[in-house]
């Protein structure tokens, strides 16, 4: 039995690049989609003849939080990325969204699927989803969009060794100070456009990314009323969402640092429910500052580069 998800940074768009990552995921499912086109005619009341239609590939891929792997699928979703070497075998990379006139990057995945290899080519992330909980270990919820998919072999994947991101390292710092939470979500949707079709070509000629949106919820204890007049008075603040793992040297560890410099409450209830405690749950949106992206990523591991 062979179970795997493979990953090939792609140099152009749709063009199948070599496996250089696997994953062992969690879940994952891909669904190519066809629409034949079906002609009829006035002679008969039945159709006559079909053709081959539009495709895409869409799918889910749920990972745990592994320190290498994560990269690739935040460069498919963010599409930007800058590496700095911050001593020897260790890397910072650092991963924003792109804006409208630029191209999102591209990927080849190859699926292993027991004795079915399957390979869908021009991949990018239509959205990542984070749920951290305590005593649960962090995954992060990938739906992909794919341009087409062709036959593959089957291959021997060769998974990460380092240890995925465990929930009891994540330290959270909420409007500057640290915040003891007792549920997070956080979901970035790049609402790209399944559909921007042209003449003469059955798959997608590109990625056109939509609205960028970064939305999240948040579980706290009700302590005092700073929460709900922050919702009240529409104040901006900030989230960041930091793990640490295991060591790569005596003076560095793999982290990774997802920030949001603003962002406002959107909704805000408290359930009273006996003598149990009062819980605040809070919905923020993500609002993009003039002076540095809506969102930064940051990531420490011994990988050279995306």
């Amino acid at each position: 039995m062979r179970r795997y998800v493979g990953l090939g940074k792609e140099s152009s768009f749709g063009q199948a690049a070599s496996i250089t990552r696997y994953v062992d995921p969690v879940t994952f499912s891909l669904t190519p989609e066809k629409e034949p086109i079906i002609l009829r005619t006035v002679a008969s009341r039945s159709p006559v003849r079909f053709y081959s239609g539009k495709i895409v590939v869409t799918g889910e891929v749920e990972i745990p939080l592994y320190p290498d792997v994560i990269g690739d699928f935040l460069l498919m979703l963010l599409g930007k990325v800058s590496s700095a070497q911050l001593a020897q075998g260790v890397f910072e990379h650092t991963f924003t969204p792109i804006e409208k006139h630029e191209n999102p990057v591209t990927y080849t995945l190859e699926a292993g699927m027991d004795t079915v290899a399957r390979r869908v080519l021009g991949v990018i992330l239509e959205s990542m989803s984070m749920e951290l909980t305590p005593g649960e270990a962090p995954t992060a919820a990938c739906s992909i969009l794919g341009v087409n998919e062709t036959t593959a072999s089957l291959t021997t994947p060769s998974f990460p060794t380092v240890p995925p991101f465990p929930e009891n390292s994540a330290q959270i710092t909420l409007n500057g100070a640290a915040a003891e939470l007792r549920a997070l979500s956080l979901e970035i949707n790049n609402n790209p456009s399944t559909d921007h079709f042209t003449i003469g070509s059955r798959t997608l000629t590109r990625h056109e990314l939509g609205d960028l949106e970064i939305t999240g919820s948040m579980d706290i204890r009700l302590a005092d009323r700073t929460h709900l007049d922050e919702f009240l008075n529409d104040t901006q603040g900030s989230l960041e969402i930091k793990f640490t793992g295991a060591t790569i040297s005596e003076s560095y560890s793999y982290q990774l640092t997802i920030t949001l410099p603003k962002i406002i409450y959107t909704t805000w209830s408290a359930e009273v429910s006996g003598s149990e405690a009062i819980i605040q749950s809070i919905e923020f949106a993500a609002i993009k500052p003039p002076d540095q992206p809506i969102i930064t990523v940051k990531l420490i591991n011994a990988t050279s580069g995306y």
